[in-house]
């Protein structure tokens, strides 16, 4: 199969990560998460609070984001510090053209495809990705399941701030791309949603 690229857009909650990781595994290709990059990005600027940096230097080396040479654990990138910096950052024009700038050089230096997931993969980033996805479910049910994964520290009442900030952003709001299968897993199992993901876009 030819090199390909498969998009996976939506809102915080929706499993996106948990479902790009299980699709890569399945279709035998990379994933990333572009979310990966600002909170890189956040956790820089965060340390490096007095310094005026004029350009940052974004590498994606095997999955891992390196800011100006410098990487972070998970554990580090999930902090709440660092979430409400990356929601912020987000917003800035140089910000996000320089995300879109490594990520498409990420992609250029892969042998295989790439699944990858965040918010204007499919809408802006990867344009003319073969696959586009856009997830979506109520804001009660994605507000547990962050909940769930952030131990308490992301409510629903953040996701439902977050929502309001990133659809009503001026630069790459979150949208449905064009041409991308839409499905709401409100009601679906992580396996439910990735078999319906196979069976629509004939994956296998």
């Amino acid at each position: 199969m030819e090199k390909f690229i498969l998009t996976i857009d939506g809102p915080s909650g929706v499993g996106k990560t948990s479902i790009g990781k299980h699709l890569a595994d399945i279709l035998k290709c990379n994933f990333f998460s572009s979310g990966n990059v600002y909170r890189s990005l956040a956790m820089f600027i965060n340390k490096n609070i007095d310094e005026d940096y004029g350009k940052y230097d974004i590498e994606i080396l095997d999955g891992i984001c390196y800011v100006n040479r410098e990487t972070y654990s998970s554990e580090d990138l999930y902090s709440n510090e660092v979430t409400i910096t990356s929601s912020k950052i987000a917003k800035e024009e140089k910000i996000r053209n320089y995300v879109k700038e490594s990520l498409l050089k990420y992609y250029q230096s892969l042998d295989k495809s790439l699944v990858i997931e965040g918010r204007d993969m499919g809408s802006v980033v990867f344009q003319n990705a073969k696959y586009k996805i856009y997830l979506d479910a109520d804001l009660i049910t994605r507000g547990k399941r962050r909940e769930d994964q952030s131990k308490m520290n992301e409510t629903v009442s953040d996701l439902k701030k977050r929502d309001l900030e990133d659809s009503n952003r001026l630069i790459s709001p979150l949208k449905v791309p064009d041409g991308a299968l839409v499905i709401n897993n409100t009601d679906l199992t992580l396996q439910e949603t990735i078999n319906l993901i196979i069976e629509k876009l004939r994956l296998q």
